[in-house]
């Protein structure tokens, strides 16, 4: 990277107050840096909005990576996008003294690796339901409104043990009573039929069974 010709502000300045603490180290000038003219990564509106949200929420939490050589980006040309959008004026970068070889494998398996992993939706979804009423911004998230509605009901808790005298439909003559047991695992069933029969031990004429 050509040689420094600015001066960084201080660390606790209004002009790095964007940047994390422990990254403010590491800001250059927004414009010190470029887009990588050959990256393979696209960045459509809804990841451009979503980053861009979070960026404003969160502030930079994480550096750019940034080719000594070229000053180029190699990894974060979303995240540059975005912050000259908000008007940022310095940026943390980490730099790497690559190779084009380098470089370009190494944007390649950034992007790749990212995209390689899954969602834990079950988990995920528990995680929402624990912020409870806290104030969450939906669009810095990625998801949009109807993605977490849908994962809300797909995980929703179940409902609660019910009288089967209660129930609609229950027929008092018959000699079958269905339940619906979900979220049981091959080799648990034995264990809770086990567990339900201890339950009903007290009712002489009551008995689970799978189907």
């Amino acid at each position: 990277m050509a040689k420094q010709k600015w001066k960084l502000p201080a660390l606790d300045s209004e002009e790095l107050a964007h940047i994390s603490p422990d990254l403010r180290p590491l800001a250059v000038p927004i414009d010190s840096i470029y887009p990588d003219p050959d990256n393979v990564r696209l960045h459509p509106e809804r990841n451009f909005n979503a980053t861009a949200s979070s960026l404003a929420k969160y502030g930079q939490r994480k550096p750019i990576v940034v080719n000594e050589r070229t000053r180029t980006v190699e990894a974060g040309n979303g995240t540059l996008e975005c912050a000259r959008e908000l008007g940022w004026g310095w940026i943390a970068i980490s730099r790497e003294d690559d190779d084009h070889v380098t470089a370009a494998g190494f944007a390649i398996a950034d992007n790749r690796t990212a995209e390689l992993a899954t969602w834990d939706y079950e988990a995920l979804s528990m995680q929402l339901k624990s912020l409870g009423d806290e104030e969450v911004d939906v669009a810095g998230l990625g998801f949009n409104e109807d993605e977490l509605a849908a994962l809300s009901e797909q995980f929703a808790a179940p409902p609660p043990a019910t009288n089967p005298d209660e129930i609609g439909g229950y027929d008092p003559n018959s000699d079958v009573y269905q339940i619906r047991v979900d979220g049981v695992k091959p080799d648990e069933k034995e264990a809770v039929l086990e567990r339900l029969n201890e339950v009903l031990a007290d009712y002489e004429h009551l008995q689970a069974q799978a189907y």
